[in-house]
């Protein structure tokens, strides 16, 4: 199709699309696979303790494996207002607890139902991608783009993530793309955008503050307490878990750079026999020269145009990222890639305004892992299809 003819379709018709992209990928996997176990997609790990829920939702569990951040998330939403013993299962029941929306969401859905709660989770997050999709091609329709170019907020980090593994982070990447196209004026959408972000993660905040920023950069100090009370529903939610969790230490140092050079040192060892573990090396390598590159075009854009909503946020993403430093969460594109995607985004909005498409270098550069990641996924389901 030419693009004059990608721009006659509705926007919403690459959201579904989309959405059913993901949906057949999941169903091959999870047939191919997990023996058709979609519980496999929470990533639950054996060497945790389980609540009596797992056994009698069948949950399916990786061997020798700790898990992913989806098996708490999914915990969560089968008990999003501490009412069980459910917390007792969660590694930081505070810090988890806070990242409310998404499992709220879910539980919601489902209107309670612990039957239909997973199937609920999983819908939320496929309407999440989907509603990103959509204001990625709006957003690239009101730069002069193809509307069509939205379908790379499919390739951006945190949406294979959630794809694999039912994250969190697919809801910020949407909310990350709406900000881009709200922030332009303030507005009721945006106020409830910003109201959102901050309930999924508290990474959220920092869209708060950049939209805050902004208005006060141009001295519009009342418009700017308004939308500062954006984040008090997640204020409040934060205190209501306060009371009822007990905290963990973070673990993080103050040191600039401290845990990525140590990473870069010491890179993750791989078990012996792991194939093509040069290969694998070398991508993480690759994508972790990625996630600094992001750095540096954050502080180089914000240095250019200071006042603008999204420069504001990608330069304090890239300032979290540089000065709060935790080992674990640069040792795996799967980590750092899909907190700091809203950075990525951020980018990517940038270099359609203004067309420069060489923003997208850094997210470019984490797929080749991404895919490694995904390969063994891949074989499973052509030997399946064969």
């Amino acid at each position: 199709m030419r693009q004059s003819e990608w721009n006659r379709l509705p926007l919403w018709t690459f959201a579904v699309l989309a959405v059913a992209l993901v949906a057949l990928w999941q169903w091959a996997t999870v047939t191919a696979n997990y023996s058709g176990n979609w519980t496999a997609l929470f990533c639950t790990g054996s060497v945790q303790a389980q609540p009596p829920l797992a056994a009698s939702e069948h949950i399916y569990r990786f061997a020798n494996s700790t898990g992913f951040d989806g098996q708490i998330y999914h915990y969560i939403a089968h008990d999003p207002f501490l009412r069980s013993d459910l917390k007792t299962y969660i590694d930081d029941p505070r810090l988890r607890y806070r990242r409310i929306l998404i499992p709220l969401l879910a539980y919601g859905l489902a209107w309670g139902h612990a039957g239909l709660i997973d199937r609920a989770y999983e819908v939320v997050c496929l309407l999440s991608i989907g509603l990103g999709v959509y204001w990625s091609c709006r957003y690239a329709k009101g730069a002069g783009l193809s509307a069509v170019w939205g379908l790379l907020f499919l390739l951006v980090p945190a949406i294979p993530v959630t794809v694999d593994r039912l994250v969190i982070d697919g809801g910020l990447a949407a909310l990350t793309v709406a900000f881009l196209i709200f922030s332009r004026s303030p507005s009721w959408k945006l106020f409830a955008v910003l109201m959102c972000a901050a309930l999924t993660r508290e990474t959220g905040w920092l869209l708060v503050a950049a939209y805050c920023a902004h208005l006060a950069w141009r001295r519009e100090l009342r418009m700017a307490a308004v939308f500062a009370l954006s984040a008090a529903p997640a204020a409040a939610w934060y205190g209501y878990v306060q009371l009822r969790t007990a905290g963990q230490p973070y673990g993080a140092s103050l040191i600039p750079l401290s845990a990525i050079l140590q990473v870069l040192e010491h890179p993750w060892k791989y078990p012996p026999g792991t194939p093509f573990a040069d290969a694998v090396r070398a991508a993480d390598y690759l994508a972790l020269s990625g996630m600094l590159l992001a750095f540096g075009f954050a502080f180089v854009w914000f240095a250019r145009g200071p006042r603008d909503p999204a420069r504001i946020a990608a330069v304090l993403f890239a300032g979290m990222a540089l000065v709060l430093q935790r080992p674990d969460q640069w040792e795996n594109v799967y980590d750092f890639g899909r907190v700091y995607t809203p950075l990525l985004l951020c980018l990517a909005g940038i270099a359609a305004r203004h067309r420069v498409p060489w923003l997208l270098a850094p997210a470019a550069m984490m797929l080749p892992r991404i895919a490694i990641q995904l390969t063994p996924q891949v074989l499973g389901i052509l030997r399946w299809a064969g």
